[in-house]
């Protein structure tokens, strides 16, 4: 839907902000698809550093020790996820392009709330410090519901159905709506989280 000079919300990791700040959405891939897409674990073994499958072809006996199994079980477990998150993107992008072009992509947009659902999204974990902007919209704006993103060991079958649900705006009985946004965006106020 086309919106003009509508009030929503943004969480931010970044903290140079000032009111007044214009950001346009849509132009260029945001800072999740890039950290997705860009996701290259290394780990530290015996002082040299390296990717997960080098380590499983350089270092073929491990000491079965609980340390060893928590540090393979820690990294695997956080490949994993990545990975999924990436597959799941992946394949949400291509059912938009191909179903649904019209519509802002996960990867260039920017994720906006309701101020009934800013409580939720400041929940999501982070290791840094955030900022509460309010925005002022003039675009286009999706409203998805974020259960059908569950990134888990879905077949690509099933990522493509979900995506189906996703894009035509389906939504659970108990939705966590996200908002995605394509267009000009002014910080009317900023608040530390």
């Amino acid at each position: 839907m086309t919106v003009e000079n509508k009030m929503m919300y943004h969480i931010s990791r970044e903290n140079n902000w000032n009111i007044g700040d214009v950001l346009i959405a849509g132009e260029k891939e945001n800072q999740f698809w890039s950290i997705c897409k860009d996701y290259s674990k290394m780990v530290r073994v015996d002082g040299v550093e390296m990717s997960i499958f080098q380590m499983i072809d350089q270092v073929p006996n491990f000491e079965v020790t609980q340390n060893n199994i928590t540090f393979l079980y820690q990294n695997l477990k956080d490949i994993s996820k990545e990975m999924a998150f990436y597959i799941r993107e992946q394949i949400f992008e291509d059912i938009r392009n191909k179903y649904y072009p019209i519509l802002p992509s996960r990867q260039k947009c920017l994720w906006v709330c309701e101020e009934d659902q800013i409580a939720y999204w400041k929940t999501m974990k982070e290791d840094c410090q955030r900022s509460l902007l309010t925005l002022e919209l003039t675009g286009e704006l999706f409203c998805g519901d974020d259960r059908w993103l569950a990134a888990d060991t879905f077949s690509s079958v099933a990522y493509s159905e979900r995506a189906k649900h996703y894009w035509n705006g389906e939504m659970s009985p108990a939705p966590r709506k996200e908002f995605l946004f394509y267009g000009k965006a002014i910080v009317k106020e900023i608040s530390p989280i």
